[in-house]
């Protein structure tokens, strides 16, 4: 737990992966938030989770400025699968009483984004040595 909190830098390769992914965390955000003031906040429950996505990528992307990177692949990796997974479901039947016609351009830009975020925090997070599970200590010889 307390690795979660301690700020760390990774390798100039990593970072450089952790940042694209906040990119691309940032303009899912971006979208979410934008679609939700072009409609979206009549939509009860859903139109509420779209502004949350847009302060959460927000508050997500501050984490890796503030170097808590496994914290910031936690959280990117959380926002980025909730709302493929929340896409995809209201494609296919309804998120909480809403289901989604077509793709429209929004939608579309928001999957490409949310996919390049997973892609890119994995590939990051690999890169950075970040490995789920607690850690053990080095064996000193």
């Amino acid at each position: 737990m307390s690795r979660l909190l301690q700020p760390e830098r990774p390798s100039p390769a990593a970072y450089a992966l952790l940042v694209l992914a906040a990119v691309a965390v940032a303009v899912g955000g971006f979208e979410h938030a934008r679609l939700f003031h072009r409609g979206y906040a009549e939509v009860d429950v859903v139109g509420p989770l779209f502004l949350l996505n847009g302060v959460a990528s927000a508050v997500v992307i501050a984490l890796l400025v503030l170097d808590r990177v496994a914290l910031f692949v936690a959280g990117a990796l959380l926002i980025s699968v909730a709302s493929l997974a929340s896409i995809l479901v209201s494609h296919s039947s309804s998120f909480f009483g809403f289901a989604e016609g077509g793709y429209d351009a929004g939608a579309k830009l928001i999957v490409i984004a949310e996919v390049a975020a997973v892609v890119l925090t994995l590939a990051g997070a690999a890169a950075a040595g970040l490995r789920p599970g607690p850690t053990r200590p080095e064996a000193t010889a």
